[in-house]
């Protein structure tokens, strides 16, 4: 089974890195996502970019479109995996390893593990997998 693991993060924590120390936890990262690709545990994994978000809901009716990382929430979403797994205990276990899961009390960071119900994966030439 496939689990969507979100990497949260607060900005105050992420700005109070120098840029040398938020390159060291980044390094981290790229050894494991390696792994786990290597072995087939990991199939997309990503870093999202902070200022160009846009959110869309429906106000009265219709749909409205605003810039910014607006849902009700001091963290952000910085990145995302998805991971193959036997169980939610194996997909915890797998995502424990992210350097994200561990730097949440000093850094106000954490990783959430959710299962996904249902996934079409797209080939190059717009036919499912």
């Amino acid at each position: 089974m496939k689990y969507l693991c979100l990497g949260y993060y607060t900005v105050d924590g992420r700005d109070r890195l120098t840029r040398d120390e938020y390159a060291a936890i980044v390094a981290r990262c790229g050894p494991l996502d390696a792994e786990l690709r290597g072995c087939g545990k990991a199939g997309v994994v990503a870093s999202l970019v902070e200022h160009e978000v846009v959110t869309l809901r429906t106000r009265a009716g219709e749909l409205s479109a605003t810039d910014g990382p607006y849902v009700e929430s001091k963290e952000q979403v910085g990145s995302f995996l998805i991971v193959e797994a036997s169980d939610l205990n194996d997909a915890v276990r797998i995502a424990s390893r992210h350097p994200a899961a561990r730097l949440g009390e000093e850094l106000g960071w954490a990783l959430e593990v959710r299962p996904i119900g249902h996934l079409e994966e797209y080939r190059r030439d717009g036919g499912i997998r």
